[in-house]
């Protein structure tokens, strides 16, 4: 017995209509064609069908696009990669939660050279979209979406910040010099990109203007500082140095903010762990930072430092838990771990200061 297409159709437009969204930008224009009236009611009568089979697919509970478990802490914890392979970010996620721009490492190639690359993973649909050369690494978005900022390997081994446009296809280098330059981020109006770099011997932090193309050195260090992020107001940048080497051979790192108008600097932590890898909290005061207060070797998970100074622990675990992102609208902590044996991205979703937990 033939079936009616009417009963076919919901499910033909449910497997379509992701398809059909995508390629809506490149369909041909198509002149308008006056059709006979039995045409016309076919039409209108199909459109029907489609409206009821669109409510119908809406209604329909969407499986989980990420596994999903309770951390020691009870935080609900989400691991958004899971290839046999390295696969990291380093404050990735676009402003408006769609996109997380992935960086990869998978092993070396005849002569010796690591294989590696990045993509872009849609944190709604689970959509990979591979960037290509010059882009090997995590990248940062722009305020607006339109651009990616990354620390990009280049031929002579190190290296080098480029700005890439997802609209034109175009890499552009920034600032280029023959030292190693790293972690770059957009200021929030998107006027600039702060980074650390070797370029004076030891690893300063710079700010760039990306108008104005000119470079400022912010600070003068014998030692490292790095991973500099703007605060939500742009303001400040957050920071960490590298104070000294304990007596177990392992680093103490403190977290710093560097006033933008003076000039002037402020220590935020004190301990004579590793505080690192600080990611501001949406309202500014805050922040997510990774420490090995537990002295165990190779171990780091993450903290929150509260308004008032007061800490809530998010992971607990032999693992490194590093390179903390806070989104902008406070929603989640994104993070890069080494616990499933490979490094992976994971995030945490978070209620104000504290983490979502499990009912």
């Amino acid at each position: 017995m033939r079936k009616s297409p009417a009963i076919l159709l919901p499910i033909l437009f449910c497997a379509s209509s992701v398809v059909a969204q995508d390629s809506a930008e490149t369909r041909p224009t198509v002149r308008s064609i006056k059709k006979p009236k039995h045409v016309q009611m076919g039409f209108l009568a199909v459109l029907i069908v489609v409206s009821l089979s669109q409510v119908a697919c809406e209604q329909e509970p969407d499986e989980p696009l990420f596994e999903v478990f309770t951390g020691t802490q009870g935080c609900l914890i989400e691991q958004i990669t899971s290839e046999a392979y390295d696969e990291f970010q380093v404050q990735g996620v676009s402003h408006d939660g769609q996109w997380l721009v992935v960086g990869w490492r998978n092993g070396e190639d005849a002569d010796g050279n690591p294989i590696q690359g990045s993509y872009r993973l849609n944190l709604v649909t689970g959509e990979k979209r591979e960037l290509g050369e010059p882009l090997n690494n995590s990248s940062s978005f722009s305020p607006d979406g339109v651009w990616l900022v990354g620390a990009h390997y280049v031929p002579d081994g190190k290296t080098d910040i480029f700005e890439y446009n997802l609209k034109t296809g175009e890499a552009t280098v920034v600032a280029q010099d023959s030292a190693w330059d790293w972690l770059p981020r957009y200021s929030p109006d998107g006027e600039s990109i702060v980074f650390n770099s070797y370029r004076s011997g030891n690893s300063e932090i710079y700010l760039y203007d990306r108008f104005e193309q000119t470079l400022q050195r912010l600070t003068d260090y014998e030692g490292y500082d790095a991973h500099g992020e703007f605060s939500p107001d742009g303001s400040q940048i957050l920071f960490h140095r590298q104070v000294e080497q304990r007596d177990d051979g392992r680093y103490d790192f403190d977290l710093y903010s560097y006033d933008v108008a003076s000039g002037e600097e402020t220590r935020l932590t004190t301990t004579p762990y590793e505080e690192s890898y600080p990611s501001w909290a949406p309202d500014g005061q805050g922040l997510v930072f990774s420490s090995d207060f537990e002295e165990q070797t190779q171990t780091n998970n993450l903290y929150v430092m509260n308004a008032d100074g007061s800490l809530t622990q998010l992971t607990d675990g032999d693992w490194k838990d590093r390179y903390a992102y806070w989104m902008r609208d406070g929603s989640y902590i994104y993070f890069n771990s080494d616990r499933s044996g490979n490094e992976d991205i994971y995030r945490i979703e978070m209620k104000g200061f504290d983490c979502a937990k499990a009912i």
